[in-house]
């Protein structure tokens, strides 16, 4: 039999990725009647899943947005984030008995990135490269100009999704998986499963399905959101080195350890895309293997599993590259759409979303702040 659904809400969350589920999580331990739509079967399965799994503390972002200030400010995003997912899931990490190392090839970036790690309080150790190349001899450290020893950490993913998952159901959250919202007005809403659409009333709808959104937005409101595609890659392979070790450079190499195997990315690697798939692109994967030549003595690619994942942001007039940001917006009055940047950023997007939220709830059992008065 299908799970009854309730006919009313306080907000339908839409997208069960790491944004939704910790939104989800958030809003219904508030205690907000608080609905989950995903569209696919299984939660969490597109770039919430489809990353390195890298747990950032903001070593790499602290350095890589060319702006400082906005770099700055996204690195703290993502301290702030990994502190919270730390403490929220501390069984989801990974290697916590081994280092990181952060790694920089070119040495006229040096300064700047320490000065930027010191502003935003990345938290960093310098590690003589002889050090390095005893720890992890296959590393090639001819090239490197310098290492760091850092505290970005390896996480596994699915744990911290089913204990967002556990403590939002445990809240009194409903999640529907294999579901739809569809609409006939902007506040008619019905959850469509297995063919038939069950109508809801819900006071929010709040949109974090990614690249997702402009397809519900245009064929629910005939209403176009100016969202763009970006597909990067990633390779797993065999694992390569005990520590997880990664460069801040663009276009160099990027790597964190899960068990057995290690999983590979590319700096700064996004092709633009006019439809989502998760199709490889050739080149893609062959700039991976470019950069893991330069990283790495001996590479196994005899397990090689070549991965597309496609992220999503919106188009502005100026900009040609992806941007990082979060972006929030109101399309229609009560729909509020999300991009949550990176996993990472997903603590700092959705406690402001809460706190969003709760302004737009009526809550008659708190009392008022005083400027909670003013009209």
């Amino acid at each position: 039999m299908p799970k009854e659904i309730s006919q009313s809400f306080d907000v339908t969350v839409i997208g069960a990725g790491v944004a939704g589920l910790m939104l989800t999580k958030k809003l219904s331990e508030l205690g907000l009647h608080t609905a989950l739509i995903e569209k696919q079967p299984k939660l969490a399965g597109g770039p919430s899943t489809r990353n390195e799994g890298w747990l950032h503390r903001g070593t790499y972002h602290a350095t890589s947005i060319k702006d400082r200030a906005n770099a700055i400010q996204v690195a703290k995003r993502c301290i702030y984030g990994h502190e919270q997912i730390k403490r929220f899931a501390p069984e989801a990490l990974e290697d916590i008995d081994l280092p990181s190392f952060a790694l920089i090839r070119n040495p006229d970036s040096v300064d700047e990135a320490v000065s930027r790690w010191n502003e935003a309080d990345v938290l960093y150790k310098c590690v003589l490269l002889r050090q390095l190349a005893e720890l992890e001899p296959n590393v090639k450290t001819d090239n490197i100009a310098a290492a760091f020893q850092v505290n970005d950490v390896g996480i596994n993913t699915r744990i911290l999704y089913r204990k967002l998952l556990t403590a939002a159901e445990n809240a009194g959250a409903q999640i529907f998986p294999g579901s739809e919202l569809v609409f006939q007005k902007p506040e008619e809403a019905g959850i469509k499963r297995n063919g038939e659409v069950q109508p809801i009333e819900s006071k929010l709808f709040v949109y974090t399905a990614g690249f997702g959104v402009r397809q519900l937005f245009d064929s629910n409101f005939n209403l176009s959101v100016p969202v763009r595609y970006w597909k990067s890659h990633l390779l797993v392979v065999p694992r390569l080195t005990k520590s997880s070790v990664f460069f801040i450079d663009p276009h160099e190499a990027g790597m964190m350890n899960h068990g057995d195997y290690s999983i590979v990315g590319l700096n700064e690697d996004a092709f633009q895309c006019d439809a989502p798939n998760y199709d490889c692109i050739e080149q893609g994967i062959q700039n991976i293997y470019e950069a893991m030549e330069r990283f790495f003595y001996t590479i196994d690619d005899s397990k090689a599993l070549p991965v597309a994942c496609i992220k999503t942001d919106l188009a502005e007039k100026s900009a040609a590259a992806r941007s990082l940001n979060i972006s929030i917006s109101e399309p229609i009055p009560n729909h509020i759409c999300v991009l949550p940047g990176k996993m990472t950023e997903s603590p700092y997007v959705t406690d402001y979303l809460t706190r969003m939220v709760y302004e737009r709830i009526n809550d008659d059992l708190i009392a008022l702040r005083p400027m909670d008065t003013i009209k």
